[in-house]
């Protein structure tokens, strides 16, 4: 903006100079067509630009009888350009538009330059190129640029570290948020897009063991058919030529070793060790987020198991029960209460041990009758349930009653000695009310207990 301005006050002294109506107007062009370089297509790619800034500088400066003032609004002019595009167009830039400044003086070469030489052909008239006003702004061009350019790189490398940080913050809330290990790889691929979608040219990639193999399991930034590829110590140690037909631009890596995979880091360009720094970081927040999914659920499931047999435990069957029952419609809810008989004979003849060797057993038996569409549950003793949903929960629960009855009739082997028990089974009638399916299937259970007692007597 500061450039534009500096072009505009320039139309003054364009208007008032000695040079004729028609050269005029072509200077008057040529400001206006630099100020929408400067602003209208400051953003935009425009064809030969390197070039046609330094042209329109030379029209301009056929306006002006001193050479003073187009080299004010060169070094304006570059000093503005000298923060958009590659160090390439800013050195072309620079280097024609010495052309419009006494660069005879600076390279050696005894020739007016072109802004003069016109101002001199329009009438406009000139002052020596070799006086110190005119030599002494000479090197400021250059420095004026490079000032310009690095100031720009530590503005940009500041706005991406601080938008690498905000990446990295927010990876944390996200990632212990994670309900599973495919939610934690997701945030984790994510930010790793959105991280490097920050610096272009760079990729990653994570290798994982399997088997004795390490095999690549993400990549990002490259082609997914790279997923699955085997790599050996060897072609890690040296990935450009080992993922040259793959990556043949990546010549730059930085490979690491964090836990239990390797992350390597490719670029186009050397990789600074702020940029392997974030990597770094976000892929120890990954494996942290991947412990604290594992922890919270191995956490959860003793919460909510038993701890000898592994099943889902009272409060969690409970918990299912109640869930079952308030979102399904009255009788698609059944109980059937399981309870041991002469369990006590087998603690007492074959001790504790042997007394969990059966309870164990037991829990596998009730589990496979169970299914994967069903709940079996240790109430807590010798006591189990098993929970039916559905429509037909109520004709199946009779069917699995017996069955459970049989499979547990058959005989176990504890401590190495074979041994029978019996089991009194109660199934609950239909109800939409928790308490009473409880209550019903625990008196049926022991209905049948009685009766089983009975018939021994």
């Amino acid at each position: 903006m500061a450039s534009s301005i500096v072009l505009a006050t320039h139309a003054i002294p364009v208007l008032a100079s000695n040079a004729t109506a028609g050269w005029k107007a072509v200077s008057l062009t040529g400001i206006a067509a630099l100020i929408g370089l400067l602003t209208v297509f400051r953003t935009r790619p425009v064809p030969g630009e390197p070039l046609l800034a330094p042209l329109l500088l030379v029209v301009i400066g056929g306006s002006f009888s001193s050479p003073v003032r187009i080299m004010t609004i060169a070094i304006a002019v570059f000093a503005a350009q000298a923060l958009r595009g590659t160090g390439r167009a800013w050195l072309i830039r620079t280097v024609l538009g010495l052309a419009v400044l006494p660069a005879g003086t600076v390279l050696g070469l005894a020739v007016l330059p072109a802004g003069t030489a016109l101002g001199a052909l329009t009438g406009a008239g000139t002052l020596s190129w070799r006086s110190s006003d005119v030599l002494g702004l000479v090197p400021f061009v250059v420095p004026v640029g490079l000032v310009m350019r690095n100031i720009l790189r530590a503005l940009v490398q500041q706005e991406l570290v601080s938008a690498r940080d905000a990446l990295l913050s927010s990876a944390g809330g996200r990632l212990l948020a994670a309900a599973n290990v495919d939610e934690v790889h997701r945030i984790g691929i994510d930010l790793t897009a959105r991280m490097i979608a920050l610096a272009p040219g760079l990729v990653l990639i994570i290798v994982r063991p399997q088997g004795a193999e390490w095999r690549v399991t993400r990549a990002v930034g490259l082609d997914d058919g790279l997923i699955g590829r085997t790599l050996t110590e060897a072609m890690l140690a040296d990935p450009a030529t080992a993922l040259a037909d793959v990556a043949p631009d990546h010549r730059h890596w930085h490979v690491e070793h964090i836990v239990d995979r390797y992350v390597l880091l490719g670029g186009v360009r050397p990789i600074s060790p702020t940029e392997a720094d974030a990597f770094r970081t976000l892929a120890h927040q990954v494996v942290l987020g991947e412990h604290n999914v594992t922890s919270r659920a191995e956490l959860q499931h003793r919460a909510h198991h038993d701890s000898l047999t592994r099943l889902p435990n009272r409060e969690y069957f409970l918990e299912t029960l109640t869930d079952a029952v308030t979102s399904g419609p009255p009788g698609s809810v059944a109980v059937i209460s399981v309870d041991l008989d002469d369990f006590k004979q087998v603690n007492d003849t074959y001790g504790h041990g042997g007394g969990d060797e059966l309870l164990i057993e037991v829990a596998n038996r009730l589990r496979a009758a169970a299914g994967p569409h069903r709940m079996a549950a240790r109430l807590g003793g010798d006591e189990f349930a098993l929970l039916l949903t559905g429509p037909d929960a109520q004709d199946e629960a009779e069917r699995l009653a017996w069955d459970v009855r049989d499979r547990i009739l058959a005989p176990f082997r504890v401590t190495g000695h074979t041994v029978r028990v019996g089991a009194s089974v109660g199934i609950s009638g239909p109800s939409h009310d928790v308490a009473t399916l409880i209550r019903e299937a625990d008196l049926a259970m022991y209905a049948a207990k009685a009766l089983r007692s009975s018939s021994r007597a």
